[in-house]
Parts: structure tokens; C-alpha cells; sequence
């Protein structure tokens, strides 16, 4: 499970964290490094949102609390994070599914940064029922009523044609994209790690996607990981899928940042559709959201600090 090779990332404590990551410039020693097409745009968390994300801890009844308004560039050296405030509140559990569930904060603390120390969240106790509640799949939650759930339906879940042709679908897309710096991984087919469909707007039809290459170097093997998000009209299925959104990162297969998709939801004030996702390194994790715009545009809005050590 995803999250439960996140519970030792956060306590682990022997590394200093990481160097911002480089342009890769030498495809035969590929750096990490992720590329996106548009240039960087300044994030930030909306308050519409709630004040605080919840991410699925060891178990459905653990979660750690992320406070948003901090990121990389703004994290002082000494900081307390206090989330005991949220004990007795009332949470919104969503998964990929879209399934939602309301549960109690039966218990929250503090987590204190200082100096190098490692970056940690606070954690937080959630009253989830037993094997049958619908919290038990849970991936991110949200404070009070701010979020709707969207059906994020597997790759693997469609008919074995309808799952072959998507995919296939999703590699002309990714072949066909014209930003690839890293040399090395032209001409190399990929495979598709997951793909998940669903509805961003009335009437569009859209998959997200993280399509992956990879070079079986013997002292180092490289990944390339391709995320994309492709629509069409849902009215006309036969319609080609167009890339909105896409971004890439390369490196040493043991410390590339993979992006997984947690959840979608649409946040109700103001409204507007987000997927949360996770980035993962080896030694360290960050949250963000990437939202889509009323004119269909999609950007990363929100990326949380990196904890890790």
C-alpha cells in the first residue's frame, strides 16, 4: 500500500534533506529532474479548502495533518505545528472511488521543526468504524463541508479492449509530446503505470496517467515517469483525446519523485475541481493539488513542504 510505505519516510531521521533537484544535461547520468511545459507559477493553498489536508497514515483510523500554507521556500527554522485544535471536529474522508464519509477527530498533537531535524507531520486519531465503513479506504480528508468526491475509474477496472485501446491511446498521446530533454529514453516504449478516468466538467470526459520508460542500466537503471491528463467530448467518444496537462521526471530508478493520484474532488467554495496528488522520493514525500480551471486549463496549484529527513 502506498501509504504504509510512506510511515517509515516520515520517521526516518540519519539524511539532511534534500538539494532542490537539477536539469538533467547528461542523459547517461540523468539527474532527477521534472519538466513541465508551461513555466513555474507561484502556488498557493486556498482557504476554501479548509485549513488543514489529512493523509491516510498506517491505518484508516491514523492520519497525518498537513498545514498548508507552508511550502519549501517559506519554512522557518524552528516552527510548532499545532493540530490539536481539530479534536472533537468533524472530518470528510474521500477515496479514488469517490465514496465520502464524515468521521470525529478522537485525538490530535503537536509536532515541532527545528533546526536540521526532520520534517514531520503532526498526526491525528479518526474514529473509523470497523472493516465494513466506507472510511476504511479513505485517502485524504477535509475539514467541515468543503469538498465534493469524483470517481476516479481505473484502467484496470475497464473490458480488456476497452482497457487495451486506452492505453494505447495514452502512448501514441505520450510518444507524440514535444518537450523530451533526456536523450536517453528516446525511443523507448513505455508502459502505462496507472490511468484513471473521470468527469472534470459537464460534458468532458478526461484520464490522468503515468506512463513510464525504462533503461536497465547495469550499475544504475533510469526511469522516466510521463504524467498526463488527457479530455475529449464526452459526447462523442470516438473523438481523440488531446493533452491539457502534462510534466516529466527522470532519474535514477532509486531516487526519482513518482506522482501518485490520491483523490478528486471539487472544493465548493469557490468551485472548482482539484486530483490531490502525492510525490515520493526516496527520502522524502510532498502533497499537491492540481486543479483545473473554469476555461479547462490545468496547473499545480498547491504544493505542501517535503517532509523527510
Amino acid at each position: 500500500m502506498l501509504f504504509t510505505a510512506l510511515a517509515p519516510l516520515l520517521t526516518s531521521c540519519d539524511r539532511s534533506r534534500p538539494a532542490a533537484r537539477t536539469r538533467a544535461t547528461q542523459p547517461t547520468t540523468v539527474e532527477s529532474t521534472r519538466v513541465a511545459p508551461a513555466p513555474p507559477v507561484a502556488t498557493r493553498w486556498d482557504s476554501g479548502a479548509g485549513p488543514v489536508l489529512l493523509t491516510r497514515g498506517p491505518s484508516a483510523s491514523n492520519a497525518y495533518v498537513v498545514f498548508p500554507e507552508y511550502d519549501d521556500s517559506t519554512l522557518p527554522d524552528t516552527l510548532q505545528l499545532d493540530a490539536s485544535t481539530l479534536q472533537g471536529d468533524f472530518v470528510q474522508l474521500v477515496n479514488r472511488a469517490g465514496s465520502l464519509d464524515s468521521v470525529s477527530v478522537t485525538s490530535a498533537g503537536t509536532k515541532v521543526w527545528a533546526g536540521d531535524d526532520c520534517v514531520e507531520w503532526p498526526t491525528a486519531t479518526l474514529a473509523v468504524g470497523g472493516d465494513s465503513s466506507r472510511a476504511v479506504g479513505w485517502t485524504v480528508g477535509f475539514v467541515q463541508q468543503h469538498v465534493r468526491p469524483i470517481s476516479l475509474d481505473s484502467l484496470g477496472g475497464l473490458p480488456s479492449a476497452d482497457s487495451a485501446r486506452l492505453a494505447a491511446d495514452l502512448t501514441r498521446l505520450a510518444s507524440a509530446l514535444p518537450d523530451d530533454v533526456a536523450h536517453t529514453f528516446r525511443g523507448i516504449p513505455f508502459s502505462v503505470r496507472y490511468a484513471y478516468r473521470f468527469e472534470p466538467a459537464s460534458g468532458v470526459d478526461a484520464v490522468i496517467a503515468d506512463l513510464v520508460q525504462r533503461l536497465n542500466q547495469e550499475a544504475s537503471p533510469l526511469e522516466q515517469h510521463t504524467i498526463l491528463i488527457a479530455e475529449r467530448p464526452t459526447a462523442n467518444p470516438d473523438t481523440s483525446y488531446h493533452v491539457v496537462y502534462h510534466e516529466r521526471a527522470g532519474g535514477s530508478e532509486d531516487s526519482i519523485e513518482t506522482t501518485d493520484v490520491l483523490a478528486g474532488v471539487r472544493f465548493t467554495s469557490p468551485t472548482r475541481l482539484a486530483l490531490v496528488v502525492l510525490r515520493e522520493g526516496q527520502d522524502t514525500g510532498a502533497y499537491a493539488l492540481l486543479e483545473r480551471s473554469a476555461s479547462g486549463q490545468w496547473r499545480v496549484q498547491w504544493t505542501s513542504v517535503h517532509t523527510g529527513c
